[in-house]
């Protein structure tokens, strides 16, 4: 019995880490149309970018974040936004959809991309 849970355990974790370092759990109704994930970008160059948002209940507006630091709030639902020259390096390109008081609701979405 002990060996079947154990079994069982493994393959739910298991699961849920494939779930987790994949897509699968990022929101469709959050879409950063460009940079996509894995962008190659230009240093010290300003960063347009084209975003579609569905939010969900409760959902009031946007912010969008680069490497955790808000960079802007998105008012609309389909628009670009120029975000401020990338040093060189790696960086988290984020969007939350938040209620009116400015608190997040779960609904995110984040992409990487690379300035050289």
């Amino acid at each position: 019995m002990r060996s079947k849970f154990i079994r069982t355990s493994c393959t739910l974790l298991t699961f849920g880490v494939a779930l987790w370092g994949s897509n699968v759990l990022a929101d469709a109704n959050l879409k950063m149309i460009s940079p996509v994930d894995g962008s190659k970008l230009k240093a010290g160059e300003p960063v347009d970018v084209i975003y579609e948002i569905k939010p969900n209940e409760g959902g009031d507006h946007s912010h969008i974040y680069v490497n955790g630091k808000e960079a802007g709030v998105l008012r609309k639902l389909k628009s670009t936004f120029r975000l401020d020259p990338l040093p060189p390096g790696t960086h988290a390109l984020c969007m939350k959809v938040v209620n009116k008081g400015h608190a997040s609701i779960g609904q995110e979405t984040c992409i990487k991309v690379t300035a050289n």
